[in-house]
């Protein structure tokens, strides 16, 4: 007589995982740290917009965000995107990876740095990631409402934390005529630039996350990318975009 088997039964431990629940499956963020004065960058914006969006058209969780930092601006232009948040979070990035502060920079499911026009060598990245096992990552479920002013996110994890969440709205795409700098009279092509963006350090099982959507931009031209890392590692274990 099988008494593990038996004893499982008793204290009511499941042995397979519900019936139709989905499991998770392997997730890819990029996170480029950009910059329109930077002349490096275009190549990099552009690998960011081929792979996210030949991951959409298969249907691959690779997620790309623009995050368009500010230390530029002092040379010649004013990146209309930047922010200082953005420079920080970057910081924070290069500090706990033991990494130099440059763009165009990739981080890649918080754990590794690329230069971000090295397109053959992130594609190598994310297809590693892909064969790591999905018990290594989580599920993220939830819902979008908006109003004229504001996105709210609900979110659901499959499994308690220790996590930290974070919710990046984007503007799917935007094309702006650069002026001075670097790329002076050129026309840049940004993918998923990142407008707003807020995060839970010590994130519950189930949440919700408001956000203002940018003066003159639609609801229609937006997106909502949520994605959770441990806050141990860094490491991302789960995305979902809205």
């Amino acid at each position: 007589m099988n008494y593990l088997l038996i004893f499982l039964i008793a204290v009511g431990i499941e042995i397979n995982p519900p019936a139709g629940e989905p499991m998770a499956q392997p997730v890819v963020v990029l996170e480029l740290f950009t910059s329109q004065g930077c002349s490096s960058c275009p190549p990099a914006d552009k690998a960011l917009q081929d792979i996210t969006q030949q991951a959409a058209r298969s249907g691959q969780a690779i997620y790309g965000l623009s995050f368009h930092v500010d230390y530029w601006n002092r040379l010649g232009w004013q990146d209309p995107f930047s922010t200082k948040q953005f420079t920080d979070r970057q910081r924070n990035y290069d500090r706990a990876l033991k990494t130099q502060t440059y763009t165009p920079q990739l981080i890649i499911n918080g754990k590794q740095d690329e230069v971000g026009g090295q397109r053959g060598r992130i594609e190598q990245v994310i297809q590693t990631i892909q064969k790591q096992p999905a018990t290594t990552f989580i599920r993220v479920d939830g819902n979008v409402s908006q109003d004229a002013n504001q996105v709210t996110v609900k979110y659901t994890l499959s499994t308690a934390g220790p996590y930290r969440v974070n919710v990046a709205l984007v503007q799917k795409e935007a094309r702006t005529s650069v002026k001075n700098g670097e790329n002076g009279g050129r026309t840049l092509v940004n993918t998923n630039v990142v407008r707003q963006f807020k995060t839970i350090d010590e994130a519950d099982k189930t949440g919700s996350i408001s956000l203002p959507l940018p003066i003159n931009l639609p609801a229609s031209q937006t997106a909502v990318l949520v994605y959770v890392q441990r806050t141990d590692s860094g490491q991302v274990v789960g995305a979902k975009m809205f």
